[in-house]
């Protein structure tokens, strides 16, 4: 496994003892490179050196964060000279290759993916924060996520531009027009999402069996320096490895490889270097798990800020995050439901089987949804205007007609506004 760095999506994997193709014209060595050949009939890989300046200097941004944007850079803001970023982390530790490896959190999509709704001029819903973003927002997303800043390139910023520049570049990179345009379209082995191990919601991760399967199998790239140590080691001949943990340096408690099955596939499909695939999915979850245990620190990132709002149609958002998704705000009893009966809520997220949180989630947004005072709505069946009226009436003169009183009982105001508020929600 290696390090680099980080940058587009909330996430940040650790697990790259891998790199830039040389033939690509992209600095490095022993990093995960895409194969350009296989990728052919529907790619042609971009070789950095024919790129325009602005654009190369977005790679830059990419691959050499940290000696660019980072602590060791000199590029800085210019009102306060503080460096972007704070971390050695970089973006290439998740976006292999410059964001060009499949499953490899390419960004040859992003450009689709962002692009406004024609209809109401938002780009797509970002569920953990709660609002409609385009490129440059989750780009921002990504500083203060994965990059840990306590500020990110507003949107004119020429950072921004050339981040932009650049990965508007890579995307050009696809062949079709039409999947240039619709990100959906393109085949499944450009793997534009993570990737992920079939079933793996109803296994259970050993975390204690992680650690022996790190030591084995992936300490000689990621311990070498201990974890979270080193970036960029030109001339070294040794790979790079990115901080798995650390309190500045490793990925956020808000970034999608804190997930424990997020991380496992990651670590499968591409690790360990020059022998991908070569982990069982149990072995990937172990060490997944070893490293996302607790004892492990890592900064927050914006993880205490995620889930916690009503989704557009009123259902907490905490109800429809991942049930491998520990932090951000939780559902009123939903962590007293799971303990009550014996679960340790904090180890079922981080360790599974997380099955059985999914579908309680999942049956509540339903009772949600569908939800009507239930000491009003069965008598009546489908509410319509004719309801509201004889209950108001009845409510008025004490006097209902025996379909609507015997269930109810006495009247008082808060029925009426209940019945009312049943029928206006549209209550079955």
């Amino acid at each position: 496994m290696n390090k680099s760095t980080l940058a587009i999506p909330p996430v940040i994997l650790g697990f790259l003892c891998a790199a830039f193709a040389d033939d690509l014209g992209f600095d490095g060595h022993d990093l995960v490179e895409p194969d350009c050949d296989a990728m052919a009939s529907w790619y042609t890989c971009r070789d950095i050196d024919t790129a325009p300046p602005n654009v190369f200097r977005g790679y830059e941004y990419m691959h050499l964060t940290s000696q660019t944007l980072g602590p060791d850079g000199d590029t800085v803001y210019p009102d306060t000279g503080e460096p972007y970023v704070t971390t050695v982390t970089s973006c290439s530790s998740c976006h292999f290759t410059g964001g060009q490896v499949p499953f490899g959190s390419p960004v040859y999509q992003s450009p689709s993916k962002y692009r406004a709704d024609p209809g109401t001029g938002l780009g797509p819903y970002f569920r953990p924060l709660g609002y409609h973003r385009d490129l440059e927002d989750s780009v921002i997303d990504c500083f203060r996520n994965c990059m840990n800043a306590d500020r990110a390139p507003a949107k004119d910023d020429p950072v921004m531009v050339a981040l932009v520049d650049y990965i508007r570049w890579v995307a050009d990179g696809i062949n079709d027009p039409e999947m240039r345009e619709d990100w959906t379209q393109l085949p499944s082995e450009a793997g534009p999402s993570l990737p992920s191990i079939p079933g793996v919601q109803s296994m259970r991760a050993d975390p204690l069996r992680g650690a022996g399967l790190y030591a084995n199998r992936c300490a000689d790239c990621h311990s070498e320096d201990a974890p979270g140590a080193g970036e960029y080691r030109i001339g070294e001949e040794r790979p790079r490895v990115p901080a798995l943990w650390g309190s500045i340096d490793g990925y956020s408690r808000g970034a999608a490889f804190y997930r424990t099955p997020v991380l496992a596939a990651y670590i499968q499909t591409h690790m360990p270097l020059d022998e991908p695939g070569t982990l069982s999915d149990q072995d990937a979850l172990d060490i997944a798990a070893h490293i996302n245990a607790p004892d492990k620190p890592r900064p927050g990132g914006m993880a205490d800020e995620m889930y916690c709002h009503d989704d557009p149609d009123g259902i907490p958002s905490a109800l429809r995050k991942p049930a491998d998704w520990l932090v951000g705000c939780e559902y009123p009893g939903e962590r007293f439901h799971f303990e009550s009966m014996g679960t340790d809520f904090d180890d079922m997220v981080l360790n599974g089987p997380w099955t059985e949180l999914a579908a309680w989630r999942a049956a509540e947004v339903d009772r949600l949804l569908n939800a009507c005072p239930a000491d009003l709505v069965p008598p009546f069946g489908v509410l319509d205007l004719a309801d509201v009226g004889a209950f108001v009436i009845a409510f008025l003169d004490r006097d209902a007609d025996a379909d609507l009183a015997e269930p109810i009982g006495v009247f008082d105001l808060a029925d009426v506004q209940a019945f009312v508020g049943s029928f206006v929600a549209g209550c079955p």
